[in-house]
């Protein structure tokens, strides 16, 4: 969950569909970006949690796809509003891998296609941010739809960029030289939340779908095949709403993630370019 954010922010504009019945706000850029930092953050700057939970699916030619994989995760945020208008979403986020059949937090892994046993790289995106823009100088429009009582917000975003992990250096880890994937969200709040403009931020709950390459640390490189992934999350009231293992992992290995970063910085960190990092120092 990277690059994607930017897609995310601004493929609204291309597919938008108007509600039926909505507050006055949502037909201006500026209720717009209004209403959309309230169901991802909160307007007063307070750092809001969103996790998801997932299984991950092998896919093979020719064979049924095949659970192998669980993960939790979740991003702590902050949205600072801008002199002009916008909006600068600073975050980090981390994904841990989970055994797929108990649920447990691993560090190894048993590749059930080549019996290696390899260790985990968890994910850990620092920072993810995003600057919003000016609702002032470009016309925010998302794709809101109104079901009734609920009013879900569609988006599909394909990637496709130069593979930080090139085959000629990382053969085992590599799936090409171009990263191939896409990220697929259904966001959902209460309408009556959403019109409420008493409320800063609104409960949102959302699924989320992926496919993309084998991960680098599968050591499945030039093999066919791919993951998906199939997975829930929601915004969370509290740090403490986050599983009591995951807060302990957290804490215990990668506590700088308790909370959003404290300024917008660039560029943003990725899974595979993390991996990248990784490898490089061990080499050191």
């Amino acid at each position: 969950m990277k690059k994607m954010y930017m897609a995310l922010a601004l493929l609204g504009a291309a597919v938008a569909a108007p509600l039926a019945a909505v507050a006055s706000d949502l037909s201006t850029s500026e209720g717009q970006l209004e209403a959309y930092v309230r169901m991802r953050g909160d307007l007063t700057g307070k750092e809001v949690v969103v996790d998801w939970q997932a299984t991950i699916f092998a896919v093979l030619p020719g064979e049924k796809a095949r659970p192998i994989l669980k993960t939790y995760g979740f991003n702590i945020s902050r949205m600072e509003k801008q002199p002009d208008g916008g909006y600068h979403w600073i975050s980090r986020e981390v994904s841990y891998y989970q055994d797929v059949k108990t649920g447990k937090l691993i560090d190894k892994w048993t590749n059930p296609y080549t019996g290696e046993v390899v260790d985990v790289v968890q994910v850990t995106n620092d920072p993810v941010n995003f600057k919003f823009p000016s609702p002032k100088t470009y016309k925010h429009q998302f794709p809101w739809l109104q079901h009734g009582a609920v009013t879900s917000m569609l988006m599909d975003v394909p990637l496709m960029y130069p593979n930080p992990l090139q085959p000629e250096a990382f053969p085992q880890q590599s799936t090409g030289a171009t990263y191939l994937a896409s990220e697929h969200f259904g966001f959902f709040v209460n309408t009556r939340d959403l019109m409420d403009d008493k409320l800063t931020s609104v409960p949102t709950h959302y699924n989320w779908f992926r496919s993309g390459p084998w991960l680098p640390w599968m050591n499945m490189g030039g093999k066919p095949g791919y993951l998906i992934y199939s997975g829930a999350g929601s915004k969370l009231d509290k740090w403490e709403d986050v599983p009591a293992d995951v807060r302990d992992y957290t804490m215990q290995h990668h506590p700088l993630y308790r909370h959003a970063p404290a300024e917008y910085v660039t560029p943003n960190m990725t899974s595979w370019l993390f991996y990248k990092q990784l490898k490089q120092a061990e080499k050191k």
